[in-house]
């Protein structure tokens, strides 16, 4: 089959090769890939980065498909022909405490897809029966493949966050990432702020678009007046910080009210400076999102059947798997990209 492969470790040593078709292993299901959006760790590991992964690995970790196989072994409601999609973890050893917490994104030995495990950038995919998730008749295969984005958002917003109804939230960096959080909060009852830079203009305008009424630019707007504005001078109760940007989480603590609560989803190439005494003096909390549970992909499928989020509108291009290349390079201008393997 079909195979999206990083092979060797450093810039590029990518590319679509014939590789062995999965074998259905125990406990497993077998799904023919329908589409997968590209990630910025995809191109991060094209580039170089996430050296520390499966070498040789398929790519790809945000993947939906059809079953076409169910190992004799699974107990699951799941047939052959259903529409799926599927969380990231290729393995998890279903002992620790985390797991059986279902923390799975906290098992220390979990094996995901992608990175560490081999992804679904290919025309098949065989994935434990515990993460292949059915999708609700009406949200469509292109939708599915970005379920894990918007769990990672829900997971963010409703798992690590406090209760957000009739709160104001301030959303940084307005890629798909920070589209979804924002959306998530909004479905919580938050009011959001979005802000984003003068090169964000169509990226603002699409938050816009999506209900958002707050979108700042914070080259030209000063962000903690603007928030103290909504807030009776307050500030925000939560930061999401999507951008990852060298210098970003150093200007965020004027931004929020005592006891207000900073939410980590980026991952920072520049280690952040953090102002230790006025995070201990105005008591705020500075907290990690790491990926997603379980519960945040039931929960991102609820939204998207109940029409509260819209996460095909976030998706700039499609194309076939043959011109990955291409969507690498439009991941890397701030498009969200869904590579079609078999077209819907």
């Amino acid at each position: 089959m079909r195979g999206l492969v990083k092979f060797d470790s450093g810039p590029g040593n990518v590319e679509l090769r014939q590789v062995p078709a999965p074998e259905l292993g125990a406990g497993q299901i077998l799904i023919d890939v329908a589409a997968v959006a590209i990630c910025g760790t995809d191109r991060l590991a094209i580039e170089g980065g996430h050296d520390h992964g499966k070498l040789p690995r398929v790519l790809g970790h945000e993947v939906s498909g059809t079953i076409s196989a169910i190992g004799p072994d699974v107990e699951s409601d799941l047939q052959v022909g259903d529409r799926v999609t599927v969380e990231t973890d290729a393995y998890l050893c279903g002992r620790c405490a985390y797991c059986r917490r279902e923390e799975y994104n906290r098992c220390p030995y979990r094996l995901g897809i992608g990175t560490t495990a081999d992804g679904g950038l290919a025309d098949q995919l065989a994935m434990p029966a515990l993460a292949v998730h059915k999708l609700p008749d009406n949200v469509s295969l292109l939708a599915g493949a970005l379920t894990e984005p918007l769990a990672v958002s829900v997971h963010a917003v409703i798992e690590q966050s406090p209760v957000l109804a009739g709160e104001v939230v301030v959303v940084i960096g307005p890629g798909a990432i920070g589209q979804l959080c924002a959306q998530v909060a909004l479905a919580a009852g938050a009011t959001v702020v979005m802000v984003g830079r003068s090169r964000h203009t169509e990226q603002l305008a699409l938050a816009r678009r999506m209900g958002v009424t707050h979108t700042v630019d914070s080259e030209t707007i000063d962000v903690a007046d603007y928030v103290k504005g909504l807030t009776d001078g307050y500030g925000a109760h939560t930061v999401f910080e999507c951008s990852g940007g060298a210098g970003v989480l150093e200007g965020v603590m004027p931004w929020l009210r005592r006891g207000g609560r900073i939410v980590l989803l980026a991952f920072f190439r520049t280690p952040p400076a953090v102002d230790v005494d006025r995070l201990l003096n105005h008591e705020l909390e500075l907290v990690g999102s790491r990926g997603k549970r379980a519960s945040s992909y039931r929960t991102a499928l609820r939204l998207m059947a109940q029409g509260q989020v819209d996460v095909e509108a976030i998706v700039g291009a499609k194309l076939p798997l043959d011109e990955w290349d291409k969507g690498i390079e439009l991941v890397g201008r701030g498009v969200k990209v869904v590579l079609e393997v078999r077209p819907e």
